[in-house]
């Protein structure tokens, strides 16, 4: 009798998923960012603070971090689909991020965003220590010169005072 009701919920989460890819090609592109950051993800359309600008999903679970893979919890490691996997870092970034019904994150924009601009985070909010950014290319007036990684992060820094790291991370900054 619960054969019905397992594949009425996969079917959903399916069109969840197909809807979510939808909303993402609508909402950005990944385009050559003309500098040394080769690719990066730009916004489609305006965004005020608060919007979901990227819907997160997870291609695949890996057993190692990479330098392209999202930190879950303290040896979880996940590869997230494009446009998410795509998304640069910067130590002053335009989007935050928050866990998702998918098992990934969401992006939200943290302050008004314009049509046709980059959209970034701070790799430090989801990786404990941080091995994609060595050495940051962000340009920002706070740039840090590396992501460096949660654990290099001030605790009055504004990301975790806020809330938008990742959940695992949250103990360490109260302890």
């Amino acid at each position: 009798m619960s054969t019905p009701i397992i594949n009425k919920r996969v079917s959903i989460l399916r069109d969840d998923v197909a809807c979510a890819k939808q909303l993402n090609a609508r909402n950005v592109r990944v385009l050559n960012t003309g500098s040394d950051r080769g690719h990066g993800v730009f916004a489609s359309r305006d965004f005020l603070p608060g919007e979901i600008v990227i819907i997160g999903l997870i291609d695949r679970m890996v057993r190692n971090r990479t330098t392209n893979s999202f930190q879950m919890d303290w040896n979880v490691h996940a590869l997230f689909q494009k446009p998410a996997v795509i998304v640069n870092h910067s130590c002053h970034p335009k989007l935050a991020i928050v866990p998702n019904r998918f098992g990934a994150y969401d992006f939200v924009a943290i302050e008004q965003i314009s049509s046709g601009v980059e959209v970034t985070w701070d790799y430090a909010t989801s990786e404990f220590e941080c091995v994609g950014v060595s050495v940051c290319l962000c340009s920002s007036d706070n740039c840090r010169g590396e992501a460096a990684g949660f654990s290099k992060l001030p605790r009055d820094h504004p990301m975790i005072v806020s809330g938008f790291c990742a959940p695992y991370l949250t103990k360490f900054a109260k302890g």
